[in-house]
């Protein structure tokens, strides 16, 4: 019992699931399971989420120790790193051996691979029309509920959009096809998109190679950025590259920008990806939480706890209202249906009856005055010939 008592608790790492042979489908919380798996390996697990709202936060990743709540790798990391100081807890930190300008360098070039290169790897996903239809949203689709999954990719992608416009990443939609005298669309290949195409093409491949270029001039042809071990700075970059490499994406554009031109930033890749494999201890990915129907109605708007850093911007608020509009909709609907479909039912049954005996009076009152009518006429016409005879 005092064992039980001493034993720390496990750290519970929320994430989107797992694809491609990679622990997730988003780079940051791949990022943070290579980081755990590096510096706290088997005092750790994984919980594949499709529900980010259950973060304090409204987003993915996000840690859990005890009563402690952590969100965003830069946040995860610092936490991991207080619990190395503690040398009962097992954990050690990967930037240990960095000095202070190195630690200086690192966490500048974590941001740039935050920002650039997950341009592209946003580009990748949610950009590129074949991508996003053909591999971006059937993934997602399967990974969530109805009806989220006919809504949530298409909401993510607009997220998505004004941060590659931004960037100059956004693909520009082609001219809309014509129509003939019938209504049908006629398929018909315009030069001018075709020139657009490959232009926004060419542009996306230099700014591509521009950043790639800055990382594999830093690596150097070293194994890792800062010697023979690898440090947070190599585990973001290796997060990033690899969802650029694996995904079978229809476009191939990155992976070819990547294996061609620079194979050193591929190898660094795999050489991350290998040292977290190897470790003796693999994490535990906790079964998915099943979602019941009180979990596709959205929480309330107020939370008490509730940060700066938490709170929902405008995107969030207005999504979370439309949904609770979607709701209602649906539901008003469905009771509208049922009312008037009863109302039909009512009224046909209580007017079929009468209607018909009616009209049976009806066409007996036709039928009497008819045979009365052939019954005068005969007398009439027996009148007559007896007036004749006399």
């Amino acid at each position: 019992m005092s064992n039980a008592a001493t034993q720390p608790a496990l750290c519970t790492l929320h994430i989107w699931p797992n694809r491609w042979n990679l622990p997730s489908i988003d780079p940051t919380c791949i990022a943070a399971v290579f980081y755990l798996q590096l510096t706290i390996p088997g005092k750790f697990e994984v919980v594949e989420c499709t529900n980010p709202d259950v973060s304090p936060s409204g987003k993915l990743p996000f840690l859990t120790h005890g009563h402690a709540t952590v969100t965003s790798v830069p946040a995860i990391i610092s936490f991991v790193s207080s619990l190395a100081k503690s040398t009962s807890s097992g954990a050690r930190d990967l930037d240990a051996s960095l000095s202070l300008p190195q630690r200086a360098k690192r966490t500048a070039w974590c941001s740039h691979v935050e920002a650039n290169i997950g341009d592209l790897v946003a580009y990748s996903f949610y950009s590129l029309d074949d991508n996003f239809w053909k591999l971006t949203n059937p993934t997602m689709a399967s990974m969530l509920p109805i009806p989220q999954r006919y809504y949530v990719p298409g909401r993510i992608r607009e997220m998505y959009r004004p941060r590659l416009e931004a960037a100059g990443l956004w693909t520009q939609a082609t001219s809309e096809p014509e129509k003939d005298s019938f209504g049908k669309r006629q398929k018909k290949d315009d030069p001018k998109d075709e020139y657009a195409r490959a232009f926004e093409r060419d542009k996306v491949s230099a700014q591509a190679k521009a950043s790639f270029a800055l990382y594999a001039k830093l690596l150097d042809g070293r194994k890792f950025f800062f010697g023979v071990r690898p440090t947070t700075l190599d585990v973001h970059l290796a997060s990033y590259i690899l969802l650029l490499l694996d995904p079978p994406f229809p476009d191939q554009l990155m992976r070819s920008i990547l294996e061609e031109s620079y194979p050193k930033l591929v190898e660094h890749a795999r050489n991350v990806q290998t040292e977290v494999s190897q470790i003796p201890r693999p994490y535990h990915v906790a079964p998915a939480q099943k979602q019941s129907l009180l979990s596709l109605i959205p929480r309330p708007l107020s939370n008490p706890s509730k940060t700066k850093e938490s709170q929902m911007d405008e995107a969030d608020l207005r999504f979370r209202r439309m949904r609770w509009m979607w709701f209602a909709l649906a539901f008003g609907g469905v009771a509208s249906y049922v009312a008037q479909l009863w109302i039909r039912v009512t009224v046909v049954r209580a007017n079929r009856r009468p209607r018909h005996v009616q009209k049976r009076g009806a066409d007996q009152e036709h039928k009497g005055e008819v045979t009365g009518s052939k019954e005068g006429e005969d007398d009439d016409d027996d009148d007559d010939g007896l007036a004749g005879n006399e």
